[in-house]
């Protein structure tokens, strides 16, 4: 299948709050536990959606170099030929060649993302998801104002992370796993504005409190 463009925000979460014990894999294992986990997390995230690459060149730093680059979010086919175990036996008593054949989707290097955080400290280089793909992060600042009202979000939006009292009266929902999330929002309840140096204008839903205790609120 091909992968999604939304990087989900509990992946984000875990890579980010490797400093609180209770949630690392060393000692929790691989299989996550949200309820008991992300309470204790000191850094919220909201989903990652991927930048347009009009907008996002540099000269990133990695190891002891520096590379220029543009970002652009395409997606390569690889493709793979192969024998499995349990087609040997047949191979051998057949005498026929059975191979498995398939492909699977990886995303470019230097694909970029944008999402939004609260609390800290945050890491400037963290380690993503199951397969631990390593991503630079680089803050910007925002001068935020609480609100309430009807308001569309500038990110991705985990329908799980919203509290009831916040109402959904739009967007597309992307069915992924552990929980959908909501592209091109509508909602009316409690958010976040924030005003970016070059002015642009953010806003960010006020998750749940019981979930997100050690996050949130501001402060």
């Amino acid at each position: 299948a091909r992968p999604v463009s939304t990087i989900g925000n509990y992946a984000l979460m875990y890579a980010m709050n490797r400093n609180v014990p209770e949630v690392r894999r060393v000692i929790t294992g691989t299989t996550p536990m949200y309820d008991t986990h992300l309470p204790l997390m000191k850094i919220y995230a909201t989903p990652a959606s991927p930048v347009s690459s009009d907008s996002v060149r540099g000269t990133p730093q990695i190891g002891a170099q520096t590379v220029e680059f543009d970002s652009h979010h395409g997606i390569t086919r690889i493709t793979w030929n192969s024998v499995g175990e349990s087609l040997l036996w047949a191979m051998e008593t057949e005498k026929i060649n059975i191979p498995k054949v398939g492909s699977y989707f990886k995303m470019n290097p230097l694909a970029t993302f944008y999402f939004y955080t609260v609390g800290g400290p945050i890491p400037s280089v963290i380690r993503i998801g199951k397969k631990y793909i390593p991503a630079r992060i680089h803050l910007e600042p925002l001068e935020v104002t609480e609100k309430e009202g009807r308001f569309k979000p500038t990110c991705a939006v985990n329908v799980e992370d919203l509290p009831e009292e916040t109402q959904i009266l739009g967007g597309s929902l992307l069915t992924v796993p552990p929980s959908p999330l909501l592209l091109d929002a509508d909602l009316d309840g409690a958010y976040v504005e924030g005003k970016a140096p070059d002015g642009s204008v953010h806003r960010i839903p006020v998750p749940r409190q019981d979930r997100f205790r050690e996050s949130w609120p501001l402060e």
